[in-house]
């Protein structure tokens, strides 16, 4: 019995340990960066009546600071997003494989080219950045970091009030 328990007490203990995020197994995910994990630029319509295209700059702790497109210097206005979707996003973000997103993405369309709006999302990922042009490929929701960029979109944008210029 002494001949069993020894090799299934280690069975048990690397089990355990292949388990552990960080210790060989799943890995730990990196922290969230105090910095940027997502900027989203509007383009397009938006720009008719003035310089109305917004950029959002997403930062790790939820802070969101909007510019206007062209105008990159000084913030419009800054906002607090839900840090629970911003941990969401940055978890979709440190798993995804944006190659392989990217060749699984239908085609985009220029919805700017018939005053729509377009919309740009460039991911902080552990390896870099990763940029996604909706007139280049669809950002569709079935894609758990790109949902993971709209719900970031739509829990925020009620908050964001930017006045709208006119030429």
């Amino acid at each position: 019995m002494k001949h069993l328990t020894a090799p299934l007490v280690l069975a048990l203990i690397a089990a355990a340990c292949a388990a552990s995020p960080g210790s060989g197994g799943v890995p730990a995910a990196p922290p969230i960066p105090d910095g940027p994990v997502l900027v989203v630029e509007f383009s397009g319509g938006c720009m008719m009546m003035g310089p109305n295209c917004q950029r959002w700059v997403v930062d790790g702790d939820g802070t969101v600071e909007v510019f206007r497109v062209g105008t990159d210097v000084t913030p419009v206005t800054t906002v607090a997003t839900d840090p629970a979707l911003v941990e969401r996003l940055w978890s979709a973000a440190t798993t995804a494989d944006p190659g392989a997103l990217r060749a699984r993405l239908p085609e985009g369309r220029c919805n700017g080219c018939v005053d729509g709006i377009d919309t740009t999302f460039t991911f902080t990922t552990p390896g870099g950045t990763a940029t996604f042009r909706s007139i280049e490929t669809e950002l569709v929701r079935s894609e758990p970091l790109l949902d993971a960029a709209w719900a970031v979109v739509e829990a925020t944008e009620p908050l964001v009030e930017v006045p709208t210029i006119t030429r």
